[in-house]
């Protein structure tokens, strides 16, 4: 189903509300605010800039306005929807091998065998990392020294922290929002600094965007604009998005063509890897919601024994599955152990693509997720269709250490072994062998003696 345009649009039962696709059996009424996103190189009078070629400007008709505007030759225009996107989170060790205390509990890295991988690099500097979220502690002793161009585009100013009295359910002025913090966390964090945790990537640079604000009420399609047009402007590299819509939501097809030149035009045309946690409603994603684009990974959530968990959105868009990882920290140098949904999934799929940009910056936004897809190991628990996909685990659970295979050649035959003389943690000095064809087997036999089975090669996604 193509993504939602102004010509789906229709007037409802007064100025600001509408009913997108009229008389389809995905009809569905919307809410706008008073005013249009138009997309135009001479912006109208009185327009307030949202970053590029991107304006909102009050309108008492948004939809007639927005037609107008196009009419008169704009590129685009679409009503400034009324938007409520809700936080995804809300829902044996490894070895002490880094001097952050609480690595040690961190299990989904020892699940997905990421101590090899950080014996071949703890990732790069060069790699930008943007997280798109609520706020983000970016005083935090584990983020401050590597975030870079920091923005909220929910206040419109240079400064992403969590508000006091944001989410906090006593009604209190205390800072109760965790959670950009702990997906930031998940993601980059320093590893070697003496606290915390470490991240997936912690030598990634973070480019922390705040969305969401004020408990997830009065947010905006304008809002979800400014917030990828910076990412655009600021060239990230990796966008882990651990937020969504708890009842089926289509996307405007203004937000989704940004999120596809975002996926294509960074990095110098070589596109942003854009990462989508799937949702903790239990309810089967449609192929027209911001999960489904082909631009975009959506992830779902896995348990510590490799369960969907409960919680879980599955369907079409699901492309693999990952842990959601129950520790990270939280704003004012404290670490939590509870952190969860697939808000915990998402960024260790965004952080392993950090890694794996950092040890080979010359792969396309496309080709990284063809790696993280196809390297993805199938679970016995789920039949897959013709295609080799399930409803919950998409092409499989992720698997780091076939990714560290594919990438690295020479090591693939002494995974497990310490190739770090001793240390465990630092840069290695083998090069990055060029992508070589992605392997795999055929599915066949998903029932037999719970073999996990590497899905067959698709090609690119």
């Amino acid at each position: 189903m193509p993504f939602l345009t102004l010509a789906d649009l229709a007037p409802g039962p007064d100025a600001l509300s509408l009913v997108a696709r009229p008389g389809s059996a995905s009809a569905v009424e919307l809410r706008t605010w008073p005013r249009v996103i138009v997309q135009t190189s001479t912006p109208p009078p009185g327009a307030r800039s949202l970053g590029g070629d991107f304006w909102v400007v009050a309108a008492d008709d948004p939809l007639g306005r927005a037609q107008e505007l196009v009419a008169a030759g704009a590129i685009d225009a679409f009503p400034d929807l009324v938007r409520h996107p809700v936080r995804r989170g809300d829902t044996a060790a490894p070895d002490a091998t880094f001097d952050d205390p609480s690595y040690g509990g961190q299990w989904y890295l020892d699940e997905l065998g990421m101590p090899e991988l950080y014996a071949q690099s703890l990732g790069s500097a060069d790699v930008r990392l943007a997280v798109v979220d609520s706020g983000i502690d970016i005083t935090s002793t584990d983020l401050a020294a590597k975030v870079s161009d920091p923005y909220d585009a929910y206040s419109d100013d240079d400064d992403p922290s969590p508000d006091p009295g944001e989410f906090c359910t006593d009604g209190s002025d205390d800072i109760c929002d965790e959670h950009g913090t702990a997906v930031s966390g998940i993601s980059a964090s320093i590893a070697n600094n003496g606290f915390g945790i470490v991240g997936m990537c912690p030598e990634c640079t973070l480019v922390p965007i705040k969305l969401l604000g004020e408990g997830g009420s009065g947010g905006s399609l304008s809002t979800e604009v400014a917030a990828y047009q910076y990412a655009l402007e600021a060239d990230a590299w990796v966008i882990n998005n651990s937020w969504g819509y708890t009842e089926y939501t289509p996307a405007p097809s203004m937000l989704a063509n940004l999120i596809d030149r975002v996926s294509t035009e960074n990095r110098g045309g070589l596109g942003a890897v854009v990462v989508f946690a799937a949702g903790n409603d239990d309810r089967e994603l449609m192929d027209d919601e911001m999960e489904a684009l082909p631009t975009v990974l959506c992830v779902s959530a896995t348990d510590s024994y490799g369960n969907p968990t409960n919680y879980t959105n599955y369907g079409g868009p699901i492309d693999v599955a990952a842990p959601s990882a129950t520790v990270s920290i939280a704003p004012g140098d404290t670490v939590i152990t509870n952190f969860g949904g697939t808000s915990a999934a998402s960024p260790v799929v965004a952080g392993l693509a950090g890694w794996i940009l950092s040890v080979n910056p010359g792969l396309s936004a496309e080709e990284v997720r063809d790696l993280v897809t196809s390297t993805a190991i199938q679970s016995p628990l789920e039949m897959p269709d013709e295609e080799g996909k399930t409803l919950h685990y998409g092409w499989g659970n992720i698997s780091p250490l076939d990714i560290l295979g594919e990438l690295f050649p020479a090591v693939e035959d002494t995974a497990g072994e310490d190739t770090s003389g001793g240390c465990g943690c630092s840069t290695g000095n083998n090069a990055p062998a060029p992508l070589s064809p992605l392997r795999g087997v055929a599915l066949v036999g998903v029932a037999l003696a719970g073999a996990l089975l590497r899905r067959a090669d698709r090609g690119p996604t």
